[in-house]
């Protein structure tokens, strides 16, 4: 197995006097940390985060005059700024994250870089394994940056074994210095989009729980939110999910089970009965249907008039909602009459609903009773 490098410096074209500065302050600096830890990994062992933090600051001024940089250049920030230590004048800054675990992976910093030091244009990270054998290694921050997940906020993960090709930047094609400036919801709707379209290519029903939705800090259950509210839900539902009308039963609810929780809050065991259960369509403005209709057309046309209003002026929620779910082709400028044809095709396509004149139905304004 090739031993990964202890430090890589950034692949800048004409690298400038800085540049080759700071590059050969941290790799010396990390050179300098890996011998002292071998000479008393027990010591380091039992290092906590901070001072992880201290003793890459500290290593950094030791070496420092043996690169030609000033000491007092080098400023620990940690808990105020990002990232934790501001190699001052030379715009660069360095993050210092650590594990008392045998392995180069761990939980990094917010994406969103609110309190990134305006100092600092590039970042490098320094890691701390205190696990096994003690050692450091050191690489540009972008390159170790393998994905996001939350804890109380979206937040990188790190791996230092990463190669250039598989950090999360590259996996959503755009670079980190293109997407650090971005506005925080700029950068929350490009993840967001990154693992939608994921678990779509990966035939996946996967939703990015944890980014741009304003939700009930609590989980309830479906069945016991008011009647108002549900007709809503419903209308929603069937505007959003063509998978309600698909001739496959096998995963017609499950995406709406995901949307439910993760817009709502909402958890509901029994998914299939607020669609399909509670009995068949049989009449239709007064008169007795000879063949009833299955009982998803009583939901749509039970929900009609808020469907209409809903696609006519659509809000900021259904407008994400359907950038994220509608995979057919649609006319953003006349969202009502993209959704019947979805509806009419996807009808015709199913030998239950196939019979049903679900466009004339509308168009007519019908009613289930």
């Amino acid at each position: 197995m090739t031993q990964e490098p202890k430090f890589v410096a950034f692949n800048l074209e004409g690298m400038n006097n800085t540049d080759k500065l700071v590059s050969n302050l941290l790799s010396a600096s990390i050179d300098y940390m890996n011998k002292t830890a071998s000479q008393n990994p027990v010591g380091y062992k039992k290092m906590s985060g901070s001072d992880v933090e201290e003793l890459s600051c500290s290593s950094m001024k030791t070496v420092a005059p043996r690169v030609g940089m000033p000491e007092d250049r080098i400023d620990l920030v940690s808990g105020h700024v990002f990232p934790d230590i501001i190699l001052h004048t030379y715009n660069y800054g360095v993050e210092i994250k650590s594990t008392q675990k045998d392995a180069w992976t761990s939980t990094g910093s917010s994406i969103v870089e609110s309190s990134r030091s305006e100092e600092a244009d590039r970042i490098y990270m320094l890691f701390g394994k205190l696990g096994g054998e003690p050692e450091f290694r050191c690489k540009p921050y972008q390159q170790c940056l393998s994905n996001i997940a939350v804890t109380h906020a979206p937040r990188y993960l790190i791996d230092m074994n990463l190669d250039d090709e598989s950090n999360i930047f590259s996996k959503m094609d755009t670079e980190y210095d293109k997407f650090r400036v971005l506005p925080e919801t700029d950068k929350i709707s490009k993840v967001r989009q990154y693992y939608i379209a994921k678990a779509k290519a990966e035939h996946k029903y996967e939703m990015p729980w944890w980014m741009g939705e304003t939700t009930n800090v609590n989980l309830s259950f479906y069945n016991d939110i008011g009647t108002e509210k549900k007709s809503e839900i419903q209308a929603r539902a069937c505007i959003l999910f063509q998978s309600l009308y698909s001739k496959s039963s096998k995963d017609r609810y499950r995406p709406i089970a995901l949307w439910l929780c993760n817009n709502y809050s909402l958890l509901c065991p029994n998914m299939r009965d607020e669609f399909s259960a509670g009995g068949q369509c049989t009449i239709i403005n007064g008169k007795l249907l000879k063949r009833p209709y299955p009982h998803i057309v009583q939901e749509i046309l039970n929900n009609q008039e808020r469907i209409k209003s809903l696609l006519l002026s659509p809000d900021e929620d259904l407008l994400m909602g359907i950038h994220d779910f509608w995979d057919f082709v649609y006319d953003p400028k006349d969202l009502y009459n993209s959704w019947l044809s979805m509806l009419e095709t996807s009808f015709k396509e199913n030998p239950q609903l196939s019979f049903v004149p679900i466009r004339k139905l509308l168009e007519e304004e019908a009613k289930p009773y």
